[in-house]
């Protein structure tokens, strides 16, 4: 997943932390008037995470971990907001949201040290429920080692167990799939090399 800015005669590998400051994930979906309404975007914070890999080799020593904090969900409605959080997301019970990959697939290298793009593949945890997602990514690598990765996945969400808000009294759901919309920076530690951490 990685992209090295010059050519690399020996293994190098990389550890990067998420820069949660200069970091979003943003979230779209139907609203239960959608004719009406159309979609709306919610934001989250990331809590915390890592990049590790070895640029000469990225597919076969890639690893990504990204925790979420669900309660920081935030839109232009506080209302809105406090349905998904307590009634969709039932953060009270679900303080977490986990992405951990297992493997790198389809990479690609646009420009070769510096630009790649590939398919994340991992187990996300959401609302109590882990399951395999793909995650279409494309990354860049600066000379500077500065790491950033973007990219947009659509999923259904009720396959996680949560039920669609509702409006009209309940008569209307929100549509099922959420659209994720995500910008990842990472900071690389220190100069040393890091072993990845082992894929489940």
């Amino acid at each position: 997943m990685l992209a090295a800015s010059r050519a690399i005669a020996r293994a190098e590998v990389l550890h990067f932390t998420v820069d949660t400051e200069n970091s979003s994930i943003t979230a779209t979906v139907d609203e239960p008037i959608s004719r009406i309404n159309g979609s709306v975007d919610g934001t989250f914070q990331i809590l915390n995470g890592e990049i590790i890999g070895d640029p000469a080799d990225p597919a076969g020593t890639g690893h990504v971990e990204i925790v979420i904090n669900p309660t920081t969900y935030h839109s232009d409605s506080n209302h809105r907001d406090d349905v998904v959080l307590r009634d969709a997301l039932e953060t009270r019970t679900y303080s977490m949201i986990r992405f951990v990959s297992t493997r790198i697939e389809d990479l690609k290298m646009e420009a070769p040290g510096a630009i790649g793009s590939a398919t994340v593949v991992g187990n996300l945890q959401l609302h109590g429920t882990t399951r395999e997602i793909r995650v279409p990514v494309e990354v860049t690598l600066s000379p500077d080692h500065d790491f950033s990765a973007n990219g947009e996945v659509t999923f259904d969400y009720t396959d996680y167990g949560i039920t669609p808000p509702r409006a009209m009294f309940g008569a209307l759901a929100a549509g099922k799939e959420v659209d994720l919309k995500f910008h990842i920076a990472g900071t690389v530690v220190g100069d040393s090399t890091a072993a990845p951490t082992p894929t489940p």
